[in-house]
């Protein structure tokens, strides 16, 4: 049972309100009974000391006990311990250091974690949305945030999560930023865009509109990734700023895996015959190059895969030089998952072709696309049925929702 001490100090009484002494000394064990380590935490304050006396002794019962020198880590250290504690590429551990940079070490870098509360993660969005950043782009770094602090929960080092206290009314589970018809290009402007591509490169355009892959994902095509006769794409690497070495002999290339995928649970897609035919073309002028028959050399270096950047600058070069400056590789995504929906073909294949985790991704993503395949679906089954009920509609007798004589005669039997 917590105890609480007073220990007084040698200060005159009339400095002892303004002393830095705390003289309240609370003195518990730990979880354990005798077992548990003693522990003692003073305060300036008797009723602060008997609130923790109190509050202890209830988390020790509830099984919710956290040691509150744990909680005096920095962020910054929690930061570092979960980025570790995963299995990221990495790239990626690169690219969350420049998130941390940019958005998390000027706020919380130094801020003891317990000392982190709604109120903080509140005051953190404000200051986002000052420096003119948009919701949606907030939202996704606090899920990141989230993610640390339920990291922090699970090893005892914080008892909640401030996160899931910030903005209460806010929905969760709307995280990812629904597609519009905007961001959707046309056939006319996607077939606008591959035509100003350099030729070396514009069978990686045709993969992403054709075949729903990604900028990295199109520049790792391989003859090996191809099964020719069925007309199916393995898509099982991707080309990145940090490759494996072993693959490709540099840190700059291509490594195995994509994304929320590792190289074991390579995803198919299937490669429509013009576009087999594209790639063979591209085989036909180019040849291919390495042990994988990689379809894409750098136009530098020998033997090396162009780099990712260098990608993204021939695609808003096209795209610009089409006259529709507003796309991005993720567009040419966009409109393989529309056809895709607008030919009825079922979401969990197309979630499976494109890559998401789930078909819950897809959904949240093109909603409003799907809501449209429902609506045509309905017309589809009203024009197979409800057309032709006409001459069956006299031989369709409706339940009784009334109890006829007969009914209640047979009850009474019953009786």
């Amino acid at each position: 049972m917590a105890t609480i001490k007073k220990v007084d100090c040698s200060c005159p009484r009339r400095k002892k309100p303004t002393c830095p002494h705390k003289p309240y000394r609370v003195s518990y064990r730990e979880p354990g009974g005798r077992a548990g380590k003693p522990r003692q935490v003073s305060f300036k304050k008797l009723e602060d000391a008997e609130a923790f006396a109190v509050k202890v002794e209830r988390d020790k019962d509830l099984g919710t006990y956290i040691n509150p020198k744990a909680g005096q880590r920095t962020f910054a250290e929690i930061w570092n311990e979960w980025v570790e504690a995963g299995t990221l590429e990495e790239s990626s551990k690169r690219n969350y250091q420049s998130v941390y940079d940019n958005h998390y070490g000027p706020f919380f870098g130094s801020k003891p974690i317990a000392s982190i509360t709604p109120t903080t993660i509140q005051e953190w969005e404000a200051d986002q949305k000052e420096r003119g950043y948009k919701e949606t782009g907030i939202n996704g770094r606090k899920n990141v945030l989230s993610s640390v602090f339920n990291y922090a929960v699970a090893a005892e080092i914080i008892g909640r999560n401030p996160c899931k206290k910030a903005n209460p009314r806010r929905r969760s589970g709307q995280q990812l930023t629904p597609v519009t018809d905007n961001d959707i290009p046309t056939m006319e402007e996607v077939l606008g865009i591959i035509a100003e591509a350099p030729k070396l490169i514009r069978a990686g355009f045709w993969a992403m509109a054709g075949c729903g892959t990604r900028p990295g994902e199109s520049l790792a095509l391989a003859d090996e990734s191809m099964d020719w006769e069925r007309s199916v794409l393995a898509v099982d690497h991707q080309v990145s700023a940090y490759g494996c070495q072993e693959i490709s002999g540099y840190r700059r290339g291509v490594k195995r895996g994509t994304k929320h995928r590792t190289f074991d649970q390579a995803r198919r897609t299937p490669v429509p015959e013009s576009i087999n035919e594209i790639f063979n073309d591209h085989i036909d002028a180019f040849g291919t190059w390495g042990d994988r028959g990689w379809f894409f050399e750098s136009p530098r270096l020998n033997d090396r895969h162009p780099s990712y950047d260098w990608f993204l600058d021939q695609f808003k070069a096209a795209a610009r030089l089409a006259g529709t400056p507003q796309y991005t590789p993720k567009s040419f995504r966009h409109f393989f998952v529309s056809e895709a929906i607008h030919a009825d073909i079922p979401l969990f294949e197309i979630a499976a072709w494109v890559g998401h985790r789930t078909t819950r991704t897809t959904e949240l993503v093109y909603g409003h696309l799907v809501r449209r395949a429902m609506d045509r679906g309905a017309r589809t089954m009203n024009n197979r049925l409800g057309l032709k009920l006409e001459p069956f509609k006299g031989l369709i007798v409706p339940p009784s929702l009334t109890p006829s004589e007969d009914d209640v005669e047979d009850w009474d039997d019953v009786a």
